[in-house]
């Protein structure tokens, strides 16, 4: 359907316009914030996953420290010290993690007594209190043949080890032992094992939040479930092996590549995201995973909200723009029906209302005037063609006085001849005060020629100045922000000293242990007598080392708060500064710029002005010439004058035939302006 109306055509095409903006304002701000979402929950499932981990890893890392020092002390003293001492030390040690189930203490046949071929204490926890029992110190367990031991044996670093997970019926709870070879001047004379309950470990990845409706899983290093909302796939089945298939791919996938991923899985018909890490020396995965749904919800929710503001703009806009096509069609229509009128011929039309200063505002004043121009224009040609119907009949009438009166003219030609004789003298002092003229006025030119040049040179160098001047500007605000990005790195990295703090305290804690130990160490050593001296002098050596530990730590602490205190004064310093730069500098930079602008437009007026100043001047200078070869022309015309004077006389007679012919030529114009005035009758003008 073809639109005939503008104001139609107008609505379509701005409000279509208008439309496809708004939809792909929508569209841009969906996709990035979407990216910037997935981002954000990357880093932030990346942070949790090291948080865990490290929780993790703490509590194996408090029993791995606990049977080494278990297995230190043990070697160390075993040819002194009593068994049941050992019995009693490992009976407050076990309550130190609520990992430890139970340890004990297994040496090599006949080592702490040349009759006994197994001695093997184990003391366990049993509702809140340490129990003692030799059941598996005999050839009945036989604890030699058992995988812990062999490996502790075959340990040369004698470092702890942990066994892969299993399931203890009795207890029903996934266990693992720590066991750690003793040597003795480089024989190997027993182990020490801790079994754990994994328990705890469970409890904290099932109570790990991951947004609204995720879930966290542990997986052993050879894939089997150590935590499932599903209890019979725990340590039962592989994740590799599990009957989801995208589960089990997902699997595989997190096997064959690196310690830290990634990935997008569909499970039970849901899209997840599942971010996963591992755990360094125990192998164990760590899984996070999260619905999109969730992860989408809040780009849903801001496209709705942005959805809602666009059909609220496009609205607004529509409503703006009727308004606005009103007011223009309502201007149009006055200015459509004015221009009616005068083409009908009716000047006597009101003039169009203004009443605004915008572009029909300007072509409503243009309308006015021509209006006014024109009814001007005609009015004069009126009064004009009655004047010259009135002259036409008084020049018919001079015509003929005119003839008689030529007689006359024969006399006063001679009188003319010598008063031209006169005149030729008058104009030969014209030319040379014309020649004087001429030479100011080439002065004037070459004066005109400079003073262009001279603007010119003033506009370069205004150039010069409002570039140098925007250039120090642009450098002005890209210096203000490379500080601002460099001050927001540096608040980043002052987060350090706050994890120093942290380290610090957890290092105060261990110097507290060891002060612990020294003074249980101590003990032992008093009551071994003179056995034990060199030990008590090593366990005291070592709690001073604990104490200066623990005064060196706070210092570290007092300089953290210090360091803090300085990095924040530096902080608001900064900040102030950059404020004082955005606020004042670049102001004061950008009044410069418009100044320098303003030199620049200046500059432009004066050349112009200089050029025009030039083209007059050279104008003049022409003209002035011209006048030269005039007056020079009206000398030559005076003596030719003088000359034809009597030819003159001859062409009288002439002349009178001419009057007669222009007599004729009177009474035509008198018709033509009778038809004139007809035709302006038609404009309606009062």
């Amino acid at each position: 359907m073809k639109l005939k109306k503008i104001s139609t055509k107008m609505l379509c095409v701005l409000v279509t316009i208008n439309i496809l903006i708004m939809t792909l304002i929508l569209s841009i701000s969906y996709e990035t914030s979407r990216g910037i979402l997935e981002s954000q929950i990357q880093k932030n499932m990346d942070s949790e996953l090291v948080v865990d981990t490290n929780l993790i890893k703490g509590q194996m890392d408090q029993v791995e420290k606990m049977a080494e020092q278990l297995a230190r002390n043990v070697e160390s003293t075993y040819k002194t010290t009593n068994i049941d001492q050992y019995e009693q030390y490992i009976g407050k040690v076990i309550f130190q993690s609520d990992l430890v189930i139970g340890s004990g203490i297994w040496f090599e046949p006949y080592v702490y007594s040349g009759n006994e071929e197994f001695m093997g204490p184990y003391i366990y926890k049993d509702n809140g209190a340490p129990v003692l029992t030799y059941e598996y110190s005999n050839a009945e367990y036989n604890y030699f043949n058992y995988d812990w031991y062999k490996e502790a044996k075959n340990n040369k670093e004698a470092s702890a080890h942990f066994t892969e997970l299993y399931h203890d019926e009795v207890s029903n709870q996934i266990m693992s032992t720590c066991a750690v070879p003793m040597y003795d001047n480089g024989k190997f004379i027993g182990v020490i094992s801790v079994d754990i309950g994994i328990s705890s470990i469970q409890n904290l990845v099932n109570e790990i939040k991951v947004g609204e409706s995720g879930a966290a899983q542990l997986i052993d290093p050879n894939g089997k479930y150590i935590t499932h909302n599903d209890s019979d796939k725990i340590m039962k089945t592989s994740i590799k092996d599990d009957s989801d298939t995208n589960m089990a791919e997902l699997g595989k996938n997190m096997f064959k590549g690196e310690g830290q991923g990634h990935e997008k899985v569909k499970l039970n018909g849901e899209n997840f995201n599942v971010y996963y890490k591992t755990i360094d020396e125990l192998g164990w995965k760590l899984l996070l995973k999260v619905p999109e749904s969730e992860i989408n919800r809040p780009v849903r929710n801001l496209l709705f909200k942005l959805g809602f503001i666009c059909v609220v703009a496009i609205i607004l806009s529509i409503i703006a723009i009727i308004k606005t096509i009103s007011y223009v069609t309502k201007n149009i229509k006055k200015v459509n029906s004015f221009a009616l009128s005068l083409a009908e011929g009716d000047f006597t039309t009101e003039e169009i209302d203004i009443k605004t200063e915008d572009e029909l505002g300007q072509m409503g004043d243009n309308l006015n005037k021509m209006l006014r121009e024109n009814k001007q224009i005609i009015q004069s040609v009126a009064d004009s063609s009655r004047e010259i119907s009135s002259e036409s009949e008084s020049l018919h009438t001079t015509t003929i006085e005119l003839s008689e009166n030529y007689n006359k003219v024969e006399d006063a030609i001679k009188t003319i001849n010598e008063e031209v004789m006169t005149t030729s003298a008058a104009i030969e002092e014209l030319n040379a005060s014309v020649e004087e003229v001429n030479a100011a006025l080439d002065v004037l030119v070459d004066e005109a020629d400079n003073s262009y040049k001279i603007s010119s040179d003033i506009k370069y160098r205004v150039k010069n100045i409002e570039n140098n001047t925007l250039e120090s500007y642009n450098k002005a605000v890209n210096l203000s922000k490379v500080h601002e990005d460099n001050l927001n790195k540096s608040i980043e990295n002052a987060k350090v000293v706050a994890m120093i703090g942290t380290m610090a305290e957890a290092i105060s804690s261990i110097a507290e242990q060891v002060n612990l130990l020294s003074l249980n160490a101590s003990i032992e050593a008093a009551r071994a007598g003179e056995q034990g001296r060199g030990f008590a002098v090593v366990a005291s050596e070592i709690g001073s080392l604990a104490n200066e530990t623990s005064d060196t730590v706070k210092q570290i602490i007092e300089t953290t708060q210090k360091v803090e205190g300085a990095f924040s004064k530096l902080t608001n310093d900064s900040k102030e500064m950059l404020l004082f730069i955005n606020e004042n500098v670049t102001p004061d930079y950008q009044t410069f710029v418009n100044a320098s602008k303003q030199y620049g437009n200046d500059a432009d007026n004066i050349e112009e002005l200089s050029n025009k100043l030039a083209e007059m001047s050279a104008n003049i200078k022409n003209i002035l010439q011209e006048v030269g070869k005039t007056v020079v022309s009206i000398a030559e015309s005076s003596q030719n004058t003088s000359e034809n004077s009597g030819e003159i006389v001859d062409n009288i007679d002439k002349v009178s035939d001419i009057l007669n012919n222009i007599s004729k030529l009177v009474v035509n114009e008198k018709n033509v302006s009778d038809s004139l005035s007809e035709v302006i009758q038609k404009f309606k003008l009062k």
